[in-house]
């Protein structure tokens, strides 16, 4: 169990590197959950392995007390009677929530940028997009402020800003957790993302998140578990980041991992079909943002408002293709895996520095499509999946496991084997 020093916590909070992580803060519910907490450290009961520990909960979660913004100035909702159910959990379980943490608008973008709000900063280069949409979640991490968070994941909200940042995030079986008290994005594509410094970090919270009866499972370690990497050619992968999962590939390879090459269509088919027929999640974000307001409104991020405003028009049975589609793909992805987990990098290039596309509306969508590549496809299959760092200090520098739906704990287990041997 974690003792908190908050005057300390307040004041790093309030200082300028840092004050971005956050929209607004719940103090009063975090200092009486942190006493809470101190007084059963103090009698030697802790109520799960969680207990005490902060965890940041991404601005598009229910908080009791405040309204829900999701990064919006033109969006908000009434203050919050109730914690979303996925947040009371947390408290169930003895931890603090703490928020909520600043993100994209709408949670439309993987860069994280946020101009209502301030740009949360990447901790690994202050240059840099900290990523998104889940960015707040990511820095409050990798700033070090607390080890666990809560994000969101439509097409990849909780693992590229975890890539950019050196850390772990989670985009699990859809339905795995309450989704009640979330501002939606995409309903089809939309799931909590838990991330975390570490592999085990994810595995405490996601745990409690879904309400398990055990709290971590045993290690993969001792059972063989199959490393698929698919044919990536056509993915627009930076030579960067190919060196380094060439490395990966072999370290894993040495240490016994059973790492095979494999054809894997069903990923490249998922890529060009959004290249020929346009993706879900726009069409469903657009839908969903303008039930809550016009795209008009002046104070939208013109970044965001240009991305809604660019969505093209789909007709009912373009939709239905695509979900149809999807669903075949779905089936193929998991006859072709044959048990294994695919492996892949999470991003394809490492992030781009803010002043390149805070501003510029051509660069910054050219940017957010690229940073969103790799996880939009396994987010629109529904494949569980884990985002790790190959080195913790350097941005993109990451690997995703991920496997078929409803195989969460075998994923996050053989995650944590695969951590543990590139550490």
């Amino acid at each position: 169990m974690t003792v908190i020093n908050l005057t300390k916590l307040w004041d790093k909070l309030n200082t300028i590197a840092f004050k971005a992580i956050f929209i607004a803060l719940n103090k009063a519910q975090v200092e009486e959950l942190a006493r809470a907490a101190q007084q059963r450290q103090a009698e030697g009961r802790a109520l799960s392995p969680i207990d005490g520990e902060l965890v940041a909960i991404k601005g598009n979660i229910a908080l009791q007390g405040l309204a829900t913004t999701a990064g919006s100035l033109a969006y908000a909702t009434g203050v919050e009677p109730d914690n979303a159910p996925a947040v009371q959990r947390v408290i169930d379980a003895g931890a603090i929530p703490i928020g909520p943490a600043n993100m994209t608008e709408f949670a439309f973008s993987g860069l994280g940028l946020n101009p209502h709000y301030g740009n949360s900063p990447n901790a690994l280069d202050a240059e840099s997009v900290p990523g998104g949409s889940s960015s707040g979640c990511a820095s409050a991490i990798s700033s070090g402020i607390c080890d666990l968070a809560i994000g969101s994941d439509t097409s990849g909200s909780t693992r590229v800003p975890a890539a950019f940042q050196g850390i772990c995030g989670y985009r699990a079986t859809m339905g795995r957790y309450p989704m009640e008290g979330v501002v939606p994005l995409g309903a089809s594509l939309d799931v909590l993302g838990p991330m975390a410094r570490t592999v085990h970090g994810i595995r405490k919270l996601d745990a409690v998140m879904s309400a398990q009866a055990k709290h971590v499972g045993k290690s993969l370690r001792a059972q063989p578990f199959q490393l698929v990497v698919p044919d990536m050619e056509g993915l627009g992968i930076s030579d960067e980041i190919m060196r380094m999962f060439d490395v990966c590939i072999e370290t894993l390879f040495d240490a016994g991992v059973d790492v095979v090459r494999k054809d894997l269509p069903a990923i490249l088919r998922t890529h060009q079909l959004f290249a020929e027929y346009g993706t879900l999640v726009s069409v469903e974000a657009r839908e969903q943002v303008c039930r809550f307001l016009d795209l008009s409104d002046a104070q939208i991020d013109p970044q965001i408002k240009s991305r809604l405003e660019g969505v093209l028009p789909m007709t009912a049975k373009q939709v239905a293709y695509l979900r149809h589609q999807r669903a075949i793909l779905q089936a193929e992805i998991e006859a072709q895996l044959q048990g294994g987990f695919l492996l892949m990098p999470t991003v394809p290039e490492l992030p781009p520095r803010v002043v390149e596309v805070e501003k510029n509306i051509e660069s910054f969508q050219k940017a957010n499509a690229t940073a969103l590549r790799l996880t939009m496809i396994t987010a629109f299959l529904n494949m569980p999946s884990l985002t790790l760092p190959v080195d913790p200090s350097k941005p993109s520098h990451s690997i995703s496991v991920c496997g078929v739906a409803a195989q969460d704990e075998h994923v996050l287990a053989a995650g944590e084997e695969v951590e543990h041997l590139l550490r």
